[in-house]
């Protein structure tokens, strides 16, 4: 394939502009193996090169559980381009745009990256989310008072005095954590907000119908008696640290003492002996509502995040989170119901298995019944031509020993013949439950 002097592909491209190429799409990204960390598929760099350059980075990096940003890096790893800023407004217009080639590279041409499940659709539970954001409408706009309301609600109450019982940490930060309080990590300056924006939440999170209870860990919202953990924290800035002038002193004495003893100090100790950054508070708040139910490792338990931008406070975004927090608490209902669900069915096929398997125990009891029943009928048979072979060779003068052994023969034979009577087999059978099969619950089907 031969480039013209500009570098442009004309022979290669339809009207848009596009390489008239097979490319993979994302349909094509099906999830491999599953790997340690989750399901993955090994791509070749010409594949993730197609799928770049037919994908937006920004809806193609979420197959990837990645930022547009992290896709990005992982191509330039590899040597594979991406297409420039504009590029997809560009090709919507019909405009002509560039695409340049895949070059050669002597590094790994294969790569292996996480692929995440499209989420499975419920048409159920979308249903009644839609009808609890139409509810969400119907109520005013939450207004958060300019000042400290005379009447706080009784969980803002309870907040203020935690945070007055908190003592200042190094970061200037004020940690609430007790029940009955909202979750907060807020510094002085912002804690008339912080209660403010409680009070509004709580109290209108009462007029739809929602409750407050405590938790371990504060307070959490009852949306229909599923609970959401509500948590209020506020940010903070990175700034250079700047050494104290007792860190100034302390190292003053340290190099004295290095140069006066220089054999107690090794190489090693030359670093930086003060921390480089300081946690500096921003006065930026943000709220969480988080499934207390759900495992917190991959944010799993994350229901929504809201947080002071540059045009919008948080105290904006209030009715969104009230509205997230009536549809996040029907996903928790729904996926409870779920888990529910696959236990039942998961305790359903332990029992099948496990009558399954007592089923296999008995058919293989009966088994060695029946062969342990033939081998004393053999026995029965062999001691019954014994008894009759000693009767017709008697003699006469040795007639009593052989009375004596035929009539124990004949004790034998008898016990053995009623043991081997259908009627005491059966009974045997009976009391060793060799037939108390369990009727097996259907298998439902998939």
């Amino acid at each position: 394939m031969r480039l013209e002097a500009r570098g442009r592909l004309d022979d290669l491209r339809g009207p848009t502009g596009d390489v008239a190429r097979k490319e993979n799409t994302l349909q094509d990204l099906t999830v491999g193996e599953p790997a340690f960390g989750g399901p993955q598929r090994l791509l070749s760099r010409e594949e993730l090169y197609d799928l770049v350059w037919q994908t937006p980075m920004s809806q193609l990096a979420k197959r990837f559980g990645l930022s547009d940003v992290g896709l990005k890096k992982v191509c330039r790893k590899h040597d594979i381009p991406t297409p420039p800023l504009g590029y997809w407004a560009k090709r919507a217009h019909g405009k002509r745009v560039f695409q340049p080639q895949l070059p050669a590279t002597k590094g790994p041409q294969k790569l292996v990256l996480s692929v995440v499940p499209l989420a499975v659709e419920q048409p159920e539970l979308q249903a009644e989310q839609a009808k609890a954001l139409k509810r969400a409408s119907e109520f005013p706009p939450i207004q958060v008072p300019s000042d400290q309301p005379a009447n706080l609600h009784p969980v803002a109450v309870r907040t203020a005095k935690a945070l007055r019982a908190a003592k200042v940490d190094q970061h200037g930060l004020k940690r609430v954590s007790e029940p009955g309080a909202v979750a907060v990590v807020v510094g002085n300056a912002s804690v008339d907000r912080v209660l403010r924006i409680i009070h509004a939440f709580a109290a209108a999170s009462e007029k739809r119908g929602f409750s407050l209870t405590e938790h371990p860990e504060g307070v959490q919202v009852l949306v229909e008696g599923t609970p959401v953990l509500w948590q209020l924290k506020e940010t903070t800035d990175q700034t250079p640290h700047v050494p104290t002038k007792e860190e100034l002193n302390w190292l003053a004495r340290r190099e004295a003492d290095r140069a006066k003893y220089p054999y107690l100090y090794s190489s090693r100790s030359e670093g930086p002996v003060f921390r480089s950054w300081d946690q500096v508070l921003s006065g930026r708040l943000s709220m969480t509502l988080r499934d207390p139910s759900a495992p917190r490792w991959g944010r799993k338990d994350l229901i929504g995040h809201w947080c002071d931008r540059r045009n919008k406070l948080l105290e904006d975004y209030l009715d969104q989170a009230m509205a997230t927090l009536a549809t996040g608490a029907l996903a928790i209902r729904h996926r409870h119901a779920e888990e529910s669900e696959k236990e039942r069915q998961r305790l359903e096929d332990l029992e099948r298995q496990r009558l399954e398997r007592a089923r296999r125990d008995r058919a293989e009891k009966r088994r060695h019944f029946l062969f342990t029943k033939a081998d004393e009928h053999e026995r029965y048979r062999k001691l019954v031509a014994l008894a009759e072979f000693l009767e017709q060779n008697r003699e006469q003068e040795s007639l009593g020993q052989e009375t004596r052994l035929l009539r124990e023969l004949r004790e034998i034979t008898g016990a053995m013949r009623r043991d081997l009577d259908l009627a005491a087999m059966n009974a045997e059978a009976d009391r060793l439950q060799l037939y108390a099969d369990e009727t097996l619950p259907a298998k439902e089907p998939e």
